[in-house]
């Protein structure tokens, strides 16, 4: 199988996979409701992935604007109380009677199109996107103020993989990467609750029965599983895990399948991160590298954030586990990440094969050394192409 094969079977085997550990955290209290839901949440990634997969990565160019002013205006709904509706603290989702919608979650892949639709128009050398960099900054303040720091940190980091891949000045990347970790530093100690996060994160255990209390029963729900796990199904420190359906599913993990499962999972998405950037590596066109290289890093960082938190590595952040956590929109953008990753891959491909193939029919005759350069790299005859346009 080919390699954006490989990454689809992998993402809806976790996918499904998630459907058995989400019914196992529910299914005393709740039945099969959950495992219902969740199922028509995977169906519906299916779609969504094979209607993203359908989409050339160039078309985003014309998607993008009118998809950030959506996410945009949603953000903003979700705020007011007449809209957006408050669980545990945070006014984060839309209730839609038999399904909630989350914004932020959608915020993740805006952000990632507007920048990479930026960079594919600089020129190599050139400074930052100021404009478009600054519409990531307001998406990340207002999914900050729900507040939902988690999410702010993820769509930093994607944005970050968008910067990185491209052709700006490296000395203005530097300056952007130094401004971005000291502004979520401060977002982070400057909020007592969130601070408090951090110090419990150092020393859990002087705090169990307070700030430190998920951390350490996750702790101990994976101590629990030792080796081969106590069976689906059959734990029992895990349903004393607070969020142990979404944020904390590794845990349950740890503790039903044992170390083997954890490596086991931790493994899918050890393949899924590098056939990611392989396929960033491999990408037609700055911008198809740069939206690969955003999207990859984008799924790293909360994958490695939530099996961190869940073993105490770091920091809670309330971060899901992609594909595996309870979730619906975190599926569907899931899903459409792994299906523009799979349509640059397919693109790519396309590209590697035309080029030789046009050169033996020219016969490379009259061509200028530049063009053909370009065209066995997988280049087309106009330099705009490269650029992703």
């Amino acid at each position: 199988m080919s390699l954006r094969t490989n990454l689809f079977v992998v993402a809806l085997a976790l996918a499904l996979f998630g459907n058995v550990m989400v019914y196992s955290a529910t299914a005393k209290d709740f039945g099969t409701h959950y495992l219902v839901v969740r199922s028509a949440h995977v169906a519906l990634g299916v779609v969504a992935f094979l209607v993203a997969k359908r989409v050339r990565y160039t078309s985003w160019r014309k998607i993008a604007p009118a998809f950030y002013l959506v996410v945009l205006a949603s953000l903003v709904l979700v705020l007011i109380p007449a809209f957006g509706t408050e669980v545990g603290g945070a006014r984060r989702w839309f209730d839609l009677g038999p399904v909630s919608v989350q914004p932020a979650e959608f915020a993740k892949l805006t952000a990632i199109l507007l920048l990479s639709c930026a960079v594919a128009r600089a020129r190599p050398g050139s400074g930052l996107p100021l404009r478009s960099i600054a519409g990531v900054g307001l998406l990340v303040g207002l999914v900050f103020l729900e507040p939902d720091f988690g999410t702010s940190v993820v769509i930093v980091a994607g944005s970050a993989g968008v910067l990185w891949a491209s052709e700006l000045r490296t000395g203005d990347l530097l300056l952007a990467g130094a401004v971005a970790l000291v502004v979520l530093a401060g977002m982070m100690l400057l909020e007592p609750y969130r601070r408090d996060r951090f110090l419990t994160f150092l020393d859990p255990w002087s705090v169990s029965d307070g700030s430190g209390y998920q951390i350490v029963q996750s702790m101990v729900a994976i101590k629990a599983g030792s080796f081969f796990g106590a069976g689906t199904g059959a734990g029992e420190g895990g349903v004393a895990v607070p969020e142990v359906q979404t944020d904390m599913i590794f845990a349950l993990i740890g503790e039903e399948l044992g170390l083997l499962g954890m490596v086991a999972v931790i493994g899918a998405f050890g393949f899924l991160t590098i056939a990611s950037f392989k396929i960033a590596l491999d990408a037609p066109s700055v911008m198809a590298r740069c939206l690969a290289a955003g999207l990859a890093t984008m799924l790293a960082i909360q994958t490695s954030f939530n099996l961190g938190a869940a073993m105490g590595a770091v920091p809670l952040a309330g971060m899901t586990l992609p594909f595996v956590s309870y979730g619906g929109s975190s599926m569907i953008v899931c899903f459409v990440t792994i299906g523009i990753l799979s349509r640059i891959s397919e693109d790519g491909e396309r590209a590697r094969e035309v080029g030789p193939r046009k050169k033996r029919t020219s016969g490379g005759k009259g061509r200028p050394a530049s063009l053909d350069r370009r065209r066995r790299n997988g280049g087309t005859r106009d330099p705009r192409a490269l650029r992703g346009g």
